[in-house]
């Protein structure tokens, strides 16, 4: 019997792990004192599985520079004019308003990042209330975590490997105008 249930794993995998009942239906000699029922594929169960898509949220901020969606593209293989290989995007949730700054070096975002902060407060004079970016490490270094809390800015970030909590940011990088 264990035998024949190591042929009929065999010949599963062989065959590209069709169901159990297919390999009955070839080969029903091996099935004499076994049990489709029982028989169970680990790689089969995984293969089959989904990511549950992230839910479609319409919720928008009420007024503008209350979130502020931000994201780094690159390095792009050629440099512009000026050398920059890199780019910061930043998108406020209640307008949908752009605005994109060129870098030359990744580790420019905390410093642009807090320049751009700074040019809202002065031509808008209004203080951004939170900023949303993904989990990498250029949003998370000493000078921008300390500015965001002397300034009151709450900063959300999403879970790693799961850029669509981020998806506004995300989905303009492929087309920032």
């Amino acid at each position: 019997m264990k035998a024949n249930r190591e042929k009929v794993f065999l010949h599963h995998c062989r065959l590209g792990h069709p169901s159990f009942r297919v390999i009955k239906l070839l080969f029903p000699s091996l099935f004499s004192k076994l049990d489709v029922e029982s028989l169970h594929c680990e790689v089969c169960e995984l293969a089959k599985h989904k990511r549950v898509p992230f839910p479609v949220s319409n919720n928008m901020s009420t007024f503008p520079f209350y979130l502020i969606h931000t994201d780094v593209w690159g390095p792009s293989i050629v440099p512009n004019v000026s050398g920059a290989r890199w780019f910061l995007t930043f998108i406020d949730d209640c307008t949908r308003v752009t605005w994109v700054f060129l870098l030359k070096q990744k580790s420019e975002v905390s410093y642009v990042v807090q320049r751009f902060f700074s040019m809202v407060k002065n031509q808008f004079g209004v203080s951004i209330k939170r900023i949303r970016s993904d989990n990498v490490k250029d949003y998370f270094n000493h000078g921008l975590i300390s500015f965001c809390q002397k300034e009151g800015i709450i900063h959300e970030s999403s879970c790693v490997k799961t850029p669509q909590q981020n998806g506004i940011a995300e989905r303009k990088k492929w087309s920032p105008t």
